[in-house]
């Protein structure tokens, strides 16, 4: 197994990872019985992964992505942000739960193809707010978190768009997108899918 299933299914057992090194190629770590275990009892081994994110009206929607994490995964980002914070994108530093596949998959933002599998199951929108996590929503301000839960998230998110690629870029981003949807409703999500396009083709916004 690798080093994130070994510690994932540890953590979905209900342990804390309280200390991890590598000692002469061998992995030791220590973890402490914190809670029951609540995790599921037949993960994904698949290509296709469903990542649990809030949607519209703060529904619990399972979003189709091509697996670009080890098994078990999920259950480790509390754990790798506590740890080693973001990087200047946005995304966890130093995640090794990313396979060599997923690296690339994730480079040409191929992992987020089957996210379209939520669109024509009504869930999702081609532009919109990013789905998130509810630990990372909790990152938002009050009055955002409110304007986010009456909107579909969507497959481009607006920061591709505006070109902020950090935690406080992406509530920038969301903050403005969010505001001038209410404004033009119809015209929005246009204009922002046609900057998104532009942006990724002339690689002026890279993928994690």
């Amino acid at each position: 197994m690798s080093k994130a299933e070994v510690l994932g299914r540890l953590v979905a057992c209900g342990f804390d990872i309280v200390d991890l090194k590598n000692i002469n190629g061998s992995l030791y770590f220590v973890a402490k019985k914190i809670k029951e275990p609540a995790y599921d009892l037949n993960p994904s081994y698949g290509p296709l992964f469903k990542m649990r994110r809030i949607g519209k009206n703060g529904k619990i929607i399972q979003v189709y992505k091509f697996r670009t994490m080890h098994p078990y995964s999920e259950y480790l980002q509390d754990y790798i942000i506590r740890t080693n914070g973001y990087q200047d994108i946005g995304k966890p530093a130093d995640d090794f739960r990313i396979t060599t596949w997923g690296k690339f998959l994730r480079k040409y933002w191929l992992d987020e193809l089957p996210q379209l599998i939520n669109v024509a199951r009504g869930e999702m929108k081609l532009v919109g707010i990013r789905p998130v996590s509810n630990r990372f929503l909790n990152e938002f301000p009050e009055d955002i978190k409110a304007l986010r839960l009456k909107q579909k998230p969507g497959c481009v998110p607006a920061y591709v768009s505006l070109l902020k690629q950090s935690v406080d870029g992406f509530i920038e981003a969301e903050t403005i997108y969010l505001k001038e949807k209410v404004k033009h409703p119809y015209t929005t999500d246009i204009k922002y899918f046609y900057k998104a396009l532009f942006n990724i083709l002339s690689n002026k916004i890279r993928s994690a």
